[in-house]
């Protein structure tokens, strides 16, 4: 969070919504802390990602976005030798995984991306969705929502993003 000002604020509000969607999903006391721990988390690889990608205001090229791609393998690094965090370290590690093999790392597909990551992935979208980036305007709640439909299926799994869909109406 030191190297970028957007990751720290951006870690505390991904957990805080991952947090409301998880109680919506109806997961128990202890996934939930696993899910928070792994919101504040979920992008400590970046420290790994050197600062000019990382606060470039432009598109990235091929090679910069490979190697932003590599952030969940590097936190899943930085995570799992740490006693108490190996759960945490596998929902840092699929955040960007979808369902259908969308996404990245390579390999999971489906059921096997567990609920707290496909949790994970949902609000890291919405928070960087809604939020002011340097290459980009927030989109409006409405707009964000969308975009979460249109990727219901292959990039976010259906039954949470009706879920999100609950917690913008209340």
């Amino acid at each position: 969070d030191a190297k970028d000002t957007y990751t720290a604020n951006h870690s505390e509000k991904v957990a805080r919504y991952a947090v409301r969607l998880g109680k919506r999903a109806g997961l128990s006391r202890e996934q939930l802390q696993c899910l928070f721990q792994a919101g504040i988390l979920h992008d400590i690889g970046k420290i790994a990602i050197p600062d000019r990608i990382l606060n470039k205001p432009g598109s990235l090229t091929p090679d910069e976005f490979d190697l932003i791609r590599e952030h969940p393998l590097h936190g899943y690094d930085i995570l799992k030798p740490i006693r108490g965090l190996q759960d945490c370290a596998k929902l840092v590690l699929y955040h960007h995984k979808g369902l259908n093999g969308w996404g990245y790392p390579d390999g999971l597909q489906d059921e096997t991306v567990p609920i707290e990551a496909r949790i994970l992935a949902i609000a890291d979208a919405w928070d960087a969705m809604t939020s002011d980036r340097p290459y980009r305007s927030a989109l409006s709640k409405d707009e964000a929502l969308m975009r979460l439909k249109e990727g219901s299926g292959t990039q976010f799994d259906p039954e949470l993003v009706s879920k999100v869909t609950e917690l913008i109406g209340d």
